[in-house]
């Protein structure tokens, strides 16, 4: 089922609340001082009965323009607009900013009602109407219907009944299928049953026992009671104004403006890809890097407005921008916002978030327009790969990507698999992908890399994993980088061998002169036997005239030496030789201690016990009281 909710918007004193108590024989202001001031100040809350039997909630928001932040923190969840215009006044200064308001939320309906009609004659009422019709032009409310009615008299009330009934039944903004997201406007206590927050519900559905999450913080909690409309429910459904009742949270635990959400599915950040507009009749212009205020949901932040592609924004203009907020926000693809000039505050603009985890971009981009253009358009398949684009950088999860592209759970498996089908992205493992432009960047990259590298190491074999690694993507995690590494290897664009990459095809040449030294360097580990020279002692002896460490490298890449340890090398045949004095010991007695190996060597104890540990890691053997043993053999 779709529920609905109704706001209404306009001047102060225009009657709005009256207007709420004429409809629905309930007050919407609960506080003493708005009674007694007889103008609204905090958001207020009853509901209409419909014909079915159902009801739709009602925000009544204050028209005050001291009390226009109280008035967007709630207007957030309106469906349905209820224009309110007085007709002994007419259109008035929070008329034209209301409707501004509502026109950059993107409402999709509404209606007008001309209030006070007994306090003014036929002619002036007429061109009360004219003046509605001439503002509200171009917007939403263009052919809206506008309803005449008195509060005092009961003009008027029950065909603006029979409307607004229309109208509700036309309204189609069913969001059950989301995960549920409740921006928080109101947070009270009561005795017996501990935090209440209520909010509109604009997507999905809550019940009772469900664990929530409140963003930002990221505080947990578990709805204890619901209400909707004063009466407790189970479960409560997108469309809904509803109370929660939440346990495991004091009220200094939260605030206006906070969301409550599935632990997890809002992902937080300060910067925010956005299409931003300003308002036709705006006496701010909005230029580049300026403070505003920024309103999205219940909540409201400092940002700057960073414009990618001019300097000012002027009345009625659209532009690409990007948000840099001063606290953490936690929105989704397709939102709305509005932001109001820092001091006065007035509101200038607003629009819809294009990007909700974007990284820093630079202005005069040539990629911006067409990144925007993509990104705010109705291909899901091209949202998504230049999501996934964006993110292989970090190698970002899927999950990121479709949270960026607005891409639904079950919308996202064969959107991926297009994606693949196409060529435009390739997929490293079931949670992350990379597009496939990046990987032909990162494969240019790597064969750079490596080519800088043999030219100033001609002797090593390649660079190490490690190295290349953080080279090609600094950001990544580093068991992911390593997928991307496989694929290189995979496109035979790089060669691995025991942890060292080298350009596909790469072999080291050795001039003669080279040979002669690396003959040389191998014949002095043969003579030394099982008391080898260490690397350092290799090149005191060289006395600097070659760069021994590249030369034992190359060795051990061949396989002539083997590291027994990090300082420990010695010639294949030598540790060859070893083993088959061990395995006979084995086999002859069953095992081998440390002295008796050292005996049949002839070596030093550390030797003798760097070789043990060497064909313990091989997993050759294993060391048992004070012998070793063969190592177990897995059956079959």
């Amino acid at each position: 089922m779709s529920h609905v909710i109704i706001g209404t918007a306009g001047h102060v004193d225009h009657g709005k609340s009256s207007l709420i108590v004429a409809l629905t024989e309930r007050d919407p202001d609960r506080l003493s001082e708005e009674k007694e001031r007889g103008i609204t100040i905090e958001l207020g809350f009853t509901w209409l009965d419909l014909p079915d039997g159902t009801r739709t909630g009602i925000i009544d928001v204050p028209g005050h323009e001291r009390f226009v932040s109280n008035m967007l923190a709630g207007a957030g969840g309106i469906d349905l607009a209820l224009l309110v215009v007085a007709a002994d006044e007419g259109v008035m200064p929070q008329t034209r900013e209301h409707l501004g308001i509502l026109s950059l939320l993107g409402i999709p309906r509404g209606v007008i009602a001309i209030t006070k009609c007994d306090l003014a004659d036929e002619d002036f009422i007429e061109l009360v109407e004219e003046d509605v019709r001439d503002h509200v032009k171009n917007t939403f409310l263009e052919n809206a219907p506008i309803i005449r009615t008195s509060s005092a008299t009961g003009e008027g009330i029950r065909h603006l009944k029979d409307v607004l009934f229309s109208e509700i039944a036309r309204v189609d903004s069913n969001k059950n299928h989301l995960p549920f997201r409740l921006p928080v406007d109101r947070v009270f206590s009561m005795g017996g049953f501990g935090t209440v927050v209520t909010g509109t519900l604009i997507e999905g559905t809550v019940r009772t026992g469900e664990q929530v999450e409140v963003y930002p913080g990221q505080k947990k909690a578990r709805v204890r009671g619901i209400q909707v409309h004063e009466t407790a429910v189970d479960v409560a459904s997108h469309g809904q104004r509803v109370a929660l009742n939440l346990a495991g949270l004091h009220k200094d635990d939260l605030d206006r403006g906070d969301t409550l959400a599935p632990e997890g599915s809002l992902l937080g950040t300060n910067l925010l890809d956005v299409s931003v507009s300003a308002l036709p009749d705006t006496r701010f212009s909005i230029s580049h890097n300026m403070r505003v205020h920024l309103f999205h949901g219940a909540r409201e932040v400092l940002a700057r407005v960073v414009l990618l592609d001019k300097d000012i924004l002027e009345a009625g203009d659209t532009a690409f921008a990007q948000l840099r907020t001063e606290e953490e926000v936690f929105t989704k693809y397709g939102d709305r916002f509005v932001i109001r000039f820092y001091s006065p505050l007035e509101t200038i603009g607003g629009g819809i978030i294009v990007d909700p985890l974007p990284s820093k971009r630079k202005r005069f981009r040539d990629t911006n327009a067409e990144d925007f253009t993509r990104m705010g358009g109705d291909d899901l398949s091209l949202r998504l790969a230049l999501a996934i684009e964006h993110g292989s950088e970090k190698l970002d999860p899927l999950t990121v990507a479709y949270y960026r592209a607005g891409i639904q759970r079950e919308q996202s498996k064969a959107l991926l698999d297009e994606l693949v089908s196409r060529g435009l992205v390739i997929v490293l493992n079931e949670r992350v992908a990379i597009g496939t432009k990046e990987l032909a960047s990162l494969s240019a990259k790597a064969v750079a890399v490596l080519e800088r590298f043999h030219e100033a190491e001609p002797l090593e074999q390649g660079m190490r994993r490690e190295e290349l690694r953080t080279r090609l993507l600094p950001r990544a995690n580093l068991q992911l980088s390593d997928l991307v590494i496989d694929r290189l290897k995979e496109r035979q664009v790089i060669d691995v061998h025991e942890g060292l990459v080298a350009r596909h095809g790469f072999s080291v040449t050795l001039t003669d002169g080279q040979e002669d030294t690396l003959k040389a360097l191998e014949q002095a580990f043969i003579k030394a036997g099982y008391l080898p020279p260490t690397p350092e002692e290799i090149r005191l002896e060289t006395g600097g005239k070659i760069n021994s460490d590249q030369y034992l490298s190359l060795l051990i890449n061949r396989g002539v030496l083997i590291r027994l340890t990090p300082q420990i090398l010695m010639h294949r045949d030598h540790v060859d030789e070893a083993w088959r004095i061990v395995r006979e010991a084995i086999d002859t007695n069953g095992s081998i201690t440390l002295a008796e190996f050292r005996d049949h060597l002839d070596a030093s104890r550390k030797f003798a016990i760097a070789i043990l540990e060497y064909f313990d890691k091989l997993k050759r053997t294993r060391l048992v009281d004070d012998a070793r043993q063969f190592y177990p053999q897995k059956e079959g």
